[in-house]
């Protein structure tokens, strides 16, 4: 691996352009990489950083522009082609073989590398060039533990490595921190600075702010394919940030509350449920919003799931206005009043190939149907006025869902459930893939629906977020609820102590 020159322009991409049929998505883009910089990519969704990335990784080719590495032009038409430039992304979604190990992933599809003509001694030089460049970055792991055993933090590192056995000069981290708990991010970051170090160059696309801050050296924003700032991170301040992506200054971006809360919408009595909860007890109130925090695996999600029906506890109490049910179904649930907006949008939330319409009345179809007839006049009449209510940004009702943003999409789910008229709302992780602007706006919308006198429980790894929504925060721990604490009392710190088990508290 040829180490570069830190400050030496690596990658320059002049006037770049493209389009889609009649959408111009990039207008003149410029950005510049140097080698040794972590170089944050910003802007909200629909902005074009997928597509600028898309052409540096060869899966777009540009209708007019200029790249260049290393001061000279070079031509990128597709992906195998990117990756002989030096030039390696790793996506969201990680693209590894669980049933093989480290090393035969590191070199699957390099087997020429390493040599074909021996099986045995292949696999002996495998695991020690993957050792080799574990040592060098600093990753403590086995060469031949297999992908299935590990977190999801280290499998993000063996990605890294993957291209840094390519003789990457260039790597593109889209969201790398998303799925992350706050312990493999922070041993991630220490791999970006040890690859920085080393003159790599680093485009970081990321909707955490905290993130950009920490580990970014220089920032890029778009705005409707348009570069709208550049320069130093030092330059610029989380406000500077958010107005540049959304072109106005959102002001409050978590909402004010003075909310009176009303009775006991929801009571769950020392629920338990074998290896995922251990006596969780909880309250939620008419015109509430609590915030359940905790790293990913605590148990957030394996609440919400028991709460909405999706899995059954083995024991203790649900009770729901002051009346004991039993929850044996998503659709008991619904029965009684409660909806979930689940994490995992893409699939267990929409129809992707559907139209906004169309799911929006997914949960609720018996309304809108007689003798299985659709009445297609109210899905519209009923979609529309809450396209209205929750402002989605769409061109029509009936273009595919999957076509939207991701903060348009999680309104598209919020809307589904509001047509069901529920009084409990469990939303899993609801900003994950959000950008700021969209993020605010939900948050507005979510403290709305409280002065309804809806009660809301949003489970969430993000700190802030949780710290700037709830009325009152319970912290999870290895299944069990660990502290409960009003607003006034939370920090950032207390919270991460409860959440790392470094800290105990009796409620």
């Amino acid at each position: 691996m040829n180490e570069q020159n830190q400050g030496s322009t690596l990658l320059k991409l002049s006037g770049i352009n493209k389009r889609f049929g009649a959408n111009q998505i990039l207008h003149s883009v410029d950005f510049t990489l140097e080698a040794g910089q972590v170089h944050a990519l910003m802007g909200a969704n629909g902005a074009g950083k997928s597509t600028l990335m898309k052409i540096i990784a060869g899966e777009y080719t540009l209708d007019s522009g200029r790249i260049e590495l290393e001061g000279k032009e070079i031509e990128i038409h597709n992906p195998a082609q990117a990756k002989r430039h030096g030039i390696s992304v790793i996506h969201q979604e990680l693209n590894l073989v669980p049933e093989m190990t480290i090393a035969d992933n590191v070199f699957l599809g390099k087997e020429a590398a390493i040599g074909k003509s021996n099986f045995l001694l292949s696999r002996v030089k495998a695991l020690t060039l993957t050792k080799q460049l574990l040592d060098r970055f600093g990753i403590g792991l086995d060469p031949s533990q297999k992908i299935k055993h590990l977190s999801l933090g280290h499998q993000q590192l063996v990605e890294i490595l993957k291209a840094l056995s390519d003789d990457s000069k260039v790597l593109v981290m889209d969201e790398p921190t998303a799925t992350l708990t706050s312990g493999e991010t922070e041993r991630l970051f220490a791999v970006i600075r040890s690859l920085r170090s080393k003159g790599i160059g680093i485009v970081y696309i990321s909707h955490r702010l905290d993130e950009i801050q920490e580990i970014c050296d220089h920032v890029t924003i778009l705005k409707d394919g348009k570069m709208t700032a550049e320069g130093p991170i030092g330059e610029f301040n989380n406000d500077t940030i958010i107005e540049r992506m959304v072109g106005r200054n959102l002001g409050n971006y978590y909402p004010e509350s003075t909310r009176q809360f009303g009775n006991p919408l929801l009571e769950l009595r020392q629920v338990q449920k074998q290896g995922a909860l251990q006596d969780v007890s909880l309250t939620l109130r008419a015109g509430e919003i609590v915030g359940i925090f905790g790293l990913l695996g605590a148990g957030q999600s394996d609440l919400m799931r028991v709460i909405f029906g999706a899995e059954r506890p083995d024991s203790g109490q649900i009770r729901i206005e002051d009346r004991e049910v039993r929850i044996g179904s998503p659709a008991a649930a619904k029965q009684l009043g409660i909806a979930l907006v689940t994490e995992n949008r893409k699939e267990e939330g929409l129809v992707l190939e559907m139209g906004s319409d169309q799911n929006m009345v997914l949960a609720s179809m018996k309304q809108f149907s007689r003798y299985g007839v659709k009445a297609a006049d109210r899905i519209q009449k009923t979609a529309s006025a809450h396209v209205e209510k929750l402002g989605i940004k769409l061109p029509s009702l009936k273009d595919p869902v999957k076509q939207l943003s991701g903060g348009n999409q999680q309104k598209v789910i919020l809307g589904k459930w509001l047509i069901t008229s529920p009084q409990v709302i469990l939303l899993s992780e609801p900003t994950r893939g959000v950008d700021v602007g969209a993020r605010s706006e939900i948050y507005h919308i979510l403290s709305g629906l409280a002065d309804e006198g809806k009660g809301i429980i949003v489970a969430s790894s993000d700190v802030d977020e949780v710290l700037g929504m709830s009325d009152r925060i319970l912290v999870m721990f290895q299944g069990k609820i660990v502290a409960e604490l009003e607003k006034r009392q939370a920090s950032e710190d207390l919270l991460m102590e409860f959440a790392s088990g470094a800290a105990v508290q009796t409620r």
